[in-house]
C-alpha cells in the first residue's frame, strides 16, 4: 500500500508523511498488497486520504497546526523508542524504496 500511495499516477499529491499518516488513520499495514483490502478497509483508506489532505491544506501545512494525535508529530528521526501520543510503540522500517512510520499495534 506504501509504495501505491506513493505513486502519482495513483494519489497525485501524496507524500512520503502523508502516506504514512494515511496508512496510520485508516488502520491499514504499509506492506499491504492493494488487492487484499476489503470493502470496509477501501472506505477507510479514503477517507483518510482527504481528511489527511484536507486538514493540511486548512492548516495551510503548517504542522504545528495538525492535530496531536497524528503519527506526523512522532514520526520523525527513526528513533528505536517511538511512541505516538497514544502509547503506541512506532516502527520504522523502508518499505516501496522509503523510510516508512507504522505501527503494527494498530495497523493491520
Amino acid at each position: 500500500m506504501k509504495a501505491l500511495l506513493l505513486d502519482q499516477s495513483f494519489a497525485a499529491g501524496v507524500g512520503n508523511w502523508i502516506a504514512d499518516e494515511v496508512l496510520y488513520q485508516a488502520r491499514i499495514d504499509p506492506r499491504r498488497r492493494a488487492g487484499t483490502l476489503t470493502d470496509p478497509e477501501i472506505r477507510r483508506l479514503r477517507t483518510a486520504i482527504r481528511h489527511v489532505m484536507s486538514v493540511s491544506v486548512r492548516a495551510r501545512n503548517d504542522s504545528d497546526r495538525y492535530p496531536r494525535r497524528w503519527l506526523f508529530h512522532d514520526r520523525w528521526g527513526r528513533n528505536p523508542k517511538a511512541y505516538t501520543s497514544r502509547g503506541e510503540k512506532i516502527r520504522h522500517d523502508t518499505i516501496g524504496g522509503r523510510t516508512t512510520a507504522w505501527v503494527p499495534s494498530v495497523q493491520r
